[in-house]
């Protein structure tokens, strides 16, 4: 049951994810964090967007919104390469 006490399995592992997290690097568990908030923020850009200048014919808001969520992407692996880069060992 989803809203019930929690089983064992739940328990076990809110565990490991406590230990995982305790145990991670604050670096990747930080590169995580922003790589999340700016991929969801350019998934949102590009699509509120391409609706915009679709259904409503709005092309200089939904463009730049189009054109912002791409460079949002960009970033994305930018940032995602330099996090590689520097935790490679």
């Amino acid at each position: 049951m989803v809203f019930g006490p929690p089983s064992p399995e739940d328990e076990e592992a809110d565990r490991n994810l406590g230990r995982a997290l305790r145990e991670g690097r604050t670096e990747t568990l930080r590169a995580f964090a922003v790589l999340a908030v700016l991929l969801q923020a350019a998934v949102l850009a590009v699509g509120v967007g391409g609706m915009l200048v679709w259904f409503r014919g709005q092309r200089l808001v939904g463009g730049a919104l189009v054109v912002a969520g791409l460079l949002g992407f960009g970033v994305v692996i930018a940032v995602y390469r330099r996090f590689q880069r520097r935790t490679a060992t």
